[in-house]
């Protein structure tokens, strides 16, 4: 992996693959967990933005030489569950928005910052990757399951 172009073309067409999903999913449903109770499609914006912002931070700060080496924390469940307790509270357009950005910030980092990486901390970010394919598959399976079966409103909810 001697330049970014392959993961930031997988990350882009990930993301494009998300927001497909997004569109075909009826706006009453956005907030409404998947079948068995995974993540709602805000949550899972969420959840993801979150991550890739902190995988951005930690290596931005790995890569800086005057500051301290960054661990990995030991609590990401921890974090993952306060996170969503945040999202949760936060209208639809401030989670995408906070997911769009996030976006941008990881593809960014990765255009600028790809030769400063080690050929491990390349390999790392395939994490990213794999976990955005791994949620916006599981959407994708909510959104057949709705199709077959339209989950009920959580009362209270338009």
């Amino acid at each position: 992996m001697s330049n970014p172009r392959n993961i930031v073309a997988t990350i882009v067409e990930e993301d494009r693959l998300l927001r497909d999903n997004l569109t075909r999913c009826p706006v009453r449903f956005r907030e409404i967990p998947g079948p068995g109770g995974s993540l709602s499609f805000k949550e899972t914006l969420g959840h993801l933005a979150f991550w890739d912002t902190f995988a951005v931070e930690f290596f931005t700060q790995k890569l800086d030489q005057s500051t301290p080496k960054p661990e990995p924390p030991d609590d990401f469940e921890q974090r993952s569950r306060q996170e969503l307790q945040r999202v949760r509270k936060l209208s639809f357009d401030k989670v995408l928005a906070y997911y769009s950005e996030a976006t941008s910030r990881l593809l960014d980092f990765l255009e600028d910052f790809w030769g400063d990486l080690s050929e491990k901390q390349r390999r790392d970010f395939l994490v990213p990757v794999k976990h955005r394919r791994h949620h916006r598959l599981k959407l994708a399976r909510a959104l057949l399951s709705w199709e077959k079966s339209p989950p009920r409103e959580r009362v209270g909810e338009a």
